[in-house]
């Protein structure tokens, strides 16, 4: 604990945030929250480490981290300043970027349907093909849809959730595209939640299966078994599998068929330098959204339900390195959006290469 508070007291003078304690925590969250906190651009949004300025995908994934700590922030420009101009700038128009949007909205405590006079949840719902009740151009972004709609407290189209029970697979997973391509961890495990809010338990209890069946022997999950990309086990795919796990009602612990659990896997790819997490053991280097979405998952995080207290699945004293202050973050302007309040919550982006990770970034 006297580790805990005096890198809290670190964090503050030099980041200029504040960090209350938490129950039950461990010093590897706080590290990587630290961290991304130096990832914050002027505009009160957070960069995705690919390209320079704010990204309204990490930004998203990056508040969930801390929301699901129940980590208050408090900044010159928070991120729902960048989230007002996002809506009323009309940058806005797909379901990818409306969805994030609501999700963000919600976890910021802030009305989806009147941000910045805009009503984010009617312009997502306007996005739907109606010939085929899907939202956006691939599976994943569908079901993102269908979460941010529910977590917005909107009822979720029937033939959406139609549509994603007739694309599940025999072998209970989904595909990115659909159809018989092979299915993927990422689009499956945000398929579970969104049919799980959807009251289809059974359907979403068929992924299990999938789950069980490309699991790695770390306890970690990759993109996709069989891949051209490889199978290695990489932090974004092994989070939103071990959301989907929670939000199923499985104990991670049970998940370790090899004596290594999925939270195991996550744990391994932490960075003691940086305080970040890294994509995969074979591709070291800081990563944004392998670092927010490994702190979503191992603060308990589903997607279900973004009000609900979360369970931490680690605890203080896990980390083996002495905790140290990352560099200052970049200087914020003297004016800009309100701040951020208390935040709690209980709640995939996958890099393989780049061209799968701008793929992913138009989903």
């Amino acid at each position: 604990m006297r580790t805990l508070a005096i890198l809290m007291v670190l964090v503050a003078l030099l980041l200029g945030w504040a960090v209350p304690a938490r129950a039950a925590d461990a010093p590897q969250l706080d590290r990587a929250l630290e961290w991304l906190l130096t990832n914050q651009q002027a505009d009160g949004g957070f960069t995705s480490g690919f390209s320079d300025g704010s990204d309204l995908g990490a930004t998203t994934e990056t508040i969930l981290a801390f929301a699901a700590t129940g980590t208050a922030l408090e900044a010159e420009t928070s991120p729902l300043a960048y989230l007002e101009v996002q809506a009323t700038s009309g940058a806005l128009t797909d379901a990818a970027g409306l969805s994030r949007a609501v999700m963000l909205a919600k976890v910021l405590q802030a009305d989806p349907r009147d941000i910045g006079g805009e009503d984010l949840v009617a312009a997502l719902l306007a996005t739907q093909d109606k010939p085929t009740g899907r939202f956006g151009d691939s599976l994943y972004a569908h079901a993102y849809a269908l979460l941010a709609l529910h977590n917005a407290g909107e009822s979720l189209p029937a033939d959406a959730i139609e549509l994603l029970m007739t694309e599940q697979q025999e072998g209970g997973g989904w595909a990115m595209l659909g159809g018989d391509e092979v299915a993927d961890t990422n689009t499956t495990s945000l398929a579970v939640q969104a049919l799980l809010a959807a009251g289809e338990d059974a359907a979403a209890q068929k992924a299990v299966t999938y789950f069980a069946g490309v699991q790695n022997a770390d306890g970690g999950f990759p993109w996709q078994n069989p891949s051209p990309y490889g199978t290695d086990t990489d932090a974004n795919s092994t989070a939103v599998v071990l959301q989907a796990l929670m939000a199923l009602g499985e104990n991670p612990a049970n998940w370790a068929p090899k004596g290594a659990s999925p939270v195991d896997a996550l744990l391994a790819l932490w960075d003691a330098e940086s305080g970040a997490y890294n994509w995969q053991l074979a591709m070291p280097g800081a990563n944004v959204l392998a670092t927010a979405q490994a702190v979503q998952a191992l603060s308990g995080m589903t997607l279900l339900d973004l009000t609900a207290p979360a369970t931490p699945l680690v605890a203080e004293g896990v980390a083996s390195a002495p905790v140290t202050a990352a560099d200052p973050a970049p200087v914020l302007p003297t004016a800009g959006g309100p701040a951020l309040g208390h935040l709690l919550v209980l709640a995939g982006a996958l890099f393989l290469g780049s061209g799968l990770f701008l793929r992913r970034s138009r989903m």
